[in-house]
């Protein structure tokens, strides 16, 4: 059955790894089939849309290889000659590179007096962007009706028009004619954008889902976060360490994309936004690679991967510096991407190999990957330009990695679990050998199989010895009063103070529960016995400090000797499990009982006035039923 459980988890993941790959390669074919978008007739026609008016398909564009153009420059009829349109402008690779736009534009009904003095926002979907100018728009005299703005990414939040974490520019278009704005891009990504015209109010409208989505990421991955820091500090292991670092790397690297690390916390720190957006990614990637060797027992179950991950990690720490200070660093941005996606298939792997070695928490942690891995694939194959860009792929891949990462903590819930059941197996087993070793693990006194072991060996060899049966009067009130834990401290001092009472060569054992006993070797008086037990019952009577708190508990004892009360260990317990129950039974302070004095019908010596609360008498001992079995 076993087996049968195995071999289905590992064709599920089997399966779900094709059913990827399938769905991605259909999505290329799908995307690359499209035909190319046709050639717009005129300036784009300017009204009111509540998702936006799309304005892509008008665009036209050309890369200053010079990258130090002005608007002048590019205003000049050799330059304007350079602007085309371009077939398939979703569909573009990404690269480090200045475009210059331009967008010719018109109202749509300038006779409506609400649109010819409403205020515009030409969005550009991009927080990356380093540096982006806007201009114009230009009247058909070629005059500006406004002023240039400047903004991006290596700019303070306070330069944006539109207080947006994409790249807005408010204009207005003030009655007939055709107008053209311009804009530059200047970016380590750059590409052409699914530009939008808005009417501003419409677009604070659809942002709204966006930011209830990203609120709900973040609070999810600073739940994950306090989570993972509470394993860290219950456990103090490495791979709790390297999820929370995870969760805020992951954290980080969100906040970074969607463009919240320039808005907030570096909002007059653009420099520190722009290492973040670079080194975010990287480091949650590290996090998660050494989160999953060690989840995954990558060094013992395939050490050849664990290598592989290793080498990873390095490239990925050594990528970081040079992607934000070299000199290429759309390359080593490729080398980061190609990273991930190589890493992240190799951690499925281990998976499958940790699965295959029945080691359960893998399956968790292959389908926290898998999702990862459709969810950052679009992202990165887009960003190659082998697909078009479409508006939800960023949202897709910030769901898959919370749910990575939610996954992931199911997957160390499910690890804690074995380690729990492994630690209890493997406490069960040490008690075995304690046992098996005559020592009880909670006092350190002899255990019961040590106590029999001993007590026959001085039968065997035909020693004179006396057994001493105890118990405590009064301990269930103290486990009921102050805990199970204050119940062991008095069973452990209890067993202490019983062997500093003693010589060398006795013994005392625990034989379960509150209950000792004790073997005297020798043949002693009857006082020196009294004595002894005196002096056992007095010093246990003695209150035992727990957390502050004085705990005490009485004894009831009975005393029998070999050969004269028994000539087998069993009757000796039984027999002095009687003299010990008469005495619990009598309510005149008795303290201990001789076997030998309840058959006489002497009395028992008292001591010191105890209390001692009585037992109705029974027909059989517990150690009679012991022996009977």
């Amino acid at each position: 059955m076993f087996r049968l459980h195995r071999h289905a988890a590992s064709l599920c993941a089997w399966r779900l790894l094709q059913a990827l790959a399938f769905t991605l390669f259909l999505s290329t074919l799908a995307t690359a089939a499209e035909p190319a978008g046709a050639q717009p007739k005129g300036p784009l026609q300017v009204s009111r849309q509540p998702g936006g008016l799309a304005a892509v398909q008008h665009l036209q564009v050309f890369e200053d290889t010079t990258r130090a153009l002005t608007i002048e420059q590019v205003r000049t009829p050799q330059q304007e000659a350079r602007f085309t349109f371009p077939d398939d402008p979703l569909k573009g690779k990404e690269s480090d590179r200045v475009l210059w736009f331009k967008l010719q534009m018109r109202l749509a009904d300038p006779a409506n007096a609400a649109d010819v003095q409403r205020e515009w926002l030409l969005l550009v979907p991009t927080v990356s962007t380093h540096d982006l100018r806007f201009y114009g728009p230009f009247d058909e005299n070629g005059q500006p009706l406004a002023a240039p703005v400047t903004t991006g990414m290596r700019h303070p939040w306070a330069t944006r028009p539109a207080a947006s974490e994409q790249m807005a520019w408010r204009f207005k278009l003030p009655g007939p004619g055709v107008y053209t704005a311009y804009f530059r891009v200047e970016s380590t990504f750059a590409r052409i954008y699914d530009v939008t015209v808005w009417d501003p109010a419409d677009y604070l409208q659809s942002t709204q889902d966006k930011r209830m989505f990203d609120g709900v990421s973040y609070g999810v991955l600073i739940g994950l976060m306090v989570y993972g820091l509470v394993l860290l500090l219950v456990f103090g292991e490495g791979l709790y360490a390297y999820y929370m670092l995870s969760c805020v790397c992951g954290l980080l690297a969100l906040s970074s994309i969607n463009g919240h690390a320039l808005r907030y916390p570096f909002a007059h720190w653009p420099e520190a936004a722009g290492i973040a957006y670079t080194a975010g990614p990287a480091l949650w990637a590290i996090c998660k690679l050494q989160f999953g060797r060690r989840l995954l027992r990558l060094r013992h179950f395939a050490p050849p991967l664990d290598r592989l991950v290793q080498v990873f990690t390095l490239t990925l720490a050594l990528a970081i510096p040079y992607a934000h200070w070299g000199a290429h660093p759309l390359l080593t941005f490729r080398l980061v991407q190609l990273s991930v996606v190589a890493s992240t298939v190799v951690m499925v792997v281990g998976a499958l190999v940790a699965m295959r070695r029945r080691y359960w928490p893998a399956v968790l942690y292959f389908f926290g990957v898998a999702l990862l891995l459709a969810g950052v694939g679009t992202i990165v194959v887009a960003s190659w330009g082998l697909i078009a860009w479409a508006p939800g792929q960023m949202n897709v891949s910030q769901g898959a990695l919370v749910a990575e990462l939610v996954v992931f903590a199911v997957a160390m819930a499910s690890r804690l679990r074995l380690v729990l059941r492994s630690e209890q197996a493997l406490t069960a087993r040490t008690q075995q050998l304690v046992e098996a070793l005559g020592t009880d693990a909670l006092t350190g006194a002899t255990s019961r199989a040590g106590f029999e072991s001993r007590g026959d060996e001085w039968l065997q060899k035909a020693q004179p010895f006396t057994l001493m049966l105890l118990d405590l009067d009064g301990f269930k009130g103290v486990n009921d009063a102050h805990g199970h834990a204050a119940g062991d401290a008095v069973l452990v001092a209890t067993a202490q103070r019983l062997r500093q009472q003693l010589r060398a060569d006795d013994v005392v054992a625990r034989l379960g529960g509150d209950e000792f006993a004790i073997l005297v070797l020798g043949n002693p008086s009857r006082e020196t016995l009294g004595v002894m037990a005196q002096r056992m019952i007095e010093a246990c009577s003695a209150p035992v400090d727990y957390e502050g708190r004085a705990v005490a508990v009485g004894m009831s004892l009975g005393i029998a000797c070999h050969p004269q009360d028994g000539d087998t260990l069993a009757r000796l317990l039984r027999a002095a499990d009687r003299a010990m129950y008469h005495t619990k039974q009598q309510r005149h302070g008795l303290a201990f009982t001789f076997a030998s004095d309840i058959g006489a019908g002497h009395s028992a010596h008292a001591l010191h006035p105890a209390a001692h609360p009585a037992r109705p008498p029974v027909p059989e001992s517990r150690h009679e039923r012991h022996a009977s079995r």
